[in-house]
């Protein structure tokens, strides 16, 4: 099975999503190669002590479409794919009064040992929160 046709079945049929998506409300919306547009579910849970949602919510999310993006390159998943960089600039707070919040990721390179990646972190009225570009390294998959 080559990564793309895993991911849709990840959106299709609800199977091997990653237990960390759970603390985000990851879902998968949308997926091509090389193009994935995921959505996740600010909310009070994820507030810092200053009452704004924790930085972590947005790379977290972030990360999770960068790495899902980078997978649908892959011509078998024998294979699997590890962020060996990950870079955030937050552009302005996150608080659960944004309700779902969107990011699409694309692929900007696929190699034969690495993948780069960026995403971009928007509210329903399109609001940009946060940006992410990552560098994925490809690896043999492991069973343990």
């Amino acid at each position: 099975m080559d990564g793309l046709t895993y991911v849709r079945e990840m959106r299709d049929h609800g199977t091997n999503y990653p237990p960390v998506g759970e603390f985000v409300e990851f879902a998968i919306r949308d997926v091509a190669q090389g193009r994935i547009e995921v959505t996740g579910r600010p909310s009070e849970r994820h507030y810092n002590p200053f009452g704004v949602v924790h930085g972590g919510f947005a790379c977290t999310l972030m990360d999770l479409a960068l790495g899902h993006v980078s997978v649908t390159m892959l011509p078998s998943i024998e294979n699997t794919v590890v962020t060996t960089d990950l870079s955030v600039k937050y552009i302005r707070p996150l608080f659960a009064s944004a309700g779902e919040v969107a990011c699409i990721a694309t692929v900007l390179h696929s190699g034969k040992t690495i993948i780069v990646a960026e995403a971009q972190l928007r509210d329903s009225s399109g609001k940009l929160y946060a940006t992410a570009q990552s560098t994925c390294f490809i690896v043999p998959r492991r069973s343990d």
